[in-house]
């Protein structure tokens, strides 16, 4: 045995269980003065497990229940838009356009899964996480706003709601929202995988001159995005309340209409809700990338070895933690934005109901027959 691999060795002689017989191919490495070598082994260990058990399998299978229920959800809009039992198809424009972008972000979560679980984060998977995690928050607060100044527009101002909102001009809305949300997140997805491999990245970035500032900046920009939407929600819901509230007579005269407004409130509230909670880790995470960036940024410096692994293992750990539980908690307001749509909306509930009943009938006249079968065939 070559000396440097004896002395190395015997650096790992007191980890015990720690030391497995693939952990062979790190004796050669440099261990750090003054870092503890057992410590470094179990942060490695317990990084390759989580990318093994934890960190694929938990987002993917929360995924695969999210694009179950978004396609049924987005089959159901489409169904009672052909049954023209759709009143404010409008709003349906939206929730049409929400339910692809899920899609679609779902889909190409799988193929970052994928690359996540056999080849770790490299520039292009980085790339498509961000772009993905970008153009969903980008088309989500484009939509929440869109949908909450329909349903603003109304509850306030029906008259003008009816002349001046078409299905055409929301098309539009529609169409320009994805333009600015691609466009805006093929930026951030290019230019922020740089900032972790920028050895790698076709563009070069300095860390002084390029990626602290970009990242300062998409850090605002993605602040200031979710503050706006937020704060357009509680002027819009305050403004709802006040007009309910100042228009008594109005009210009494039109008992369903205010009930009707009372559930546009309601939906808006948990609109709100739905975008905070989904919005939330992605911004938590871009501020705290921004605050480590020089740390994290080591780990895509050099080339791609078993030392750097091991060397960086705690930092791999930690990136892959931060990227797992933002990962969830997005997948899980995937899950939870259709069904709440479907709660609070009676139409939805009603068709669900009829279906449940129709399958029901089904169900049972089927037995029925074949009962009925039974008993000729034994007689």
């Amino acid at each position: 045995m070559e000396p440097v691999a004896t002395t190395t060795a015997n650096i790992f002689a007191n980890c015990g269980n720690e030391l497995h017989v693939k952990d062979e191919k790190y004796f050669q490495c440099r261990i750090p003065e003054g870092a503890d070598p057992c410590m470094m082994l179990k942060n490695l260990h317990e990084a390759k497990n989580l990318r093994k058990y934890v960190l694929p399998v938990v987002p993917s299978i929360i995924s695969s229940v999210a694009v179950i229920i978004n396609v049924a959800y987005g089959l159901l809009i489409i169904y009672l838009w052909r049954k023209k039992r759709l009143s404010w198809k409008h709003r349906y424009v939206f929730l049409l356009s929400r339910t692809l972008s899920t899609v679609i972000a779902l889909a190409l979560f799988y193929a970052i899964l994928l690359a996540w679980k056999f080849a770790g984060f490299e520039y292009t998977s980085v790339t498509i996480f961000i772009l993905v995690a970008s153009i969903t928050f980008l088309t989500f607060a484009g939509t929440y706003l869109a949908m909450t100044w329909l349903l603003y527009m109304a509850v306030v101002h029906p008259l003008k709601y009816r002349y001046v909102v078409t299905a055409t001009r929301c098309w539009i809305a529609v169409t320009a929202i994805w333009i600015i949300s691609i466009a805006f997140a093929l930026c951030i997805g290019l230019l922020g995988a740089t900032l972790f491999y920028p050895d790698t990245a076709p563009v070069r970035c300095p860390f002084a001159s390029c990626q602290r500032p970009f990242a300062v900046v998409v850090t605002c920009v993605i602040a200031a995005f979710f503050i706006t939407v937020i704060s357009f929600y509680v002027i819009m819901l305050h403004r709802m309340h006040q007009h309910n509230l100042h228009c008594p007579r109005e009210n009494q005269e039109q008992g369903p209409s205010k009930v009707n407004n009372v559930r546009t409130m309601n939906r808006l509230a948990f609109n709100l809700i739905t975008f905070a909670i989904g919005s939330m880790p992605i911004l938590i995470v871009t501020i705290i990338t921004a605050v480590n960036l020089q740390h994290l940024a080591h780990l895509g410096l050099g080339i791609k070895s078993s030392c750097k692994t091991f060397l960086n293992a705690k930092l791999f750990m930690q990136a892959e933690i931060l990227a797992c539980v933002a990962a969830t908690v997005w997948t899980v307001t995937m899950v939870l934005d259709p069904l709440i749509n479907t709660y609070v909306d009676s139409l939805f509930l009603d068709t669900l109901r009829s279906f449940y009943r129709k399958m029901f009938r089904r169900g049972a006249r089927r037995k029925n027959s074949s009962t009925s079968k039974a008993v000729i065939s034994s007689s």
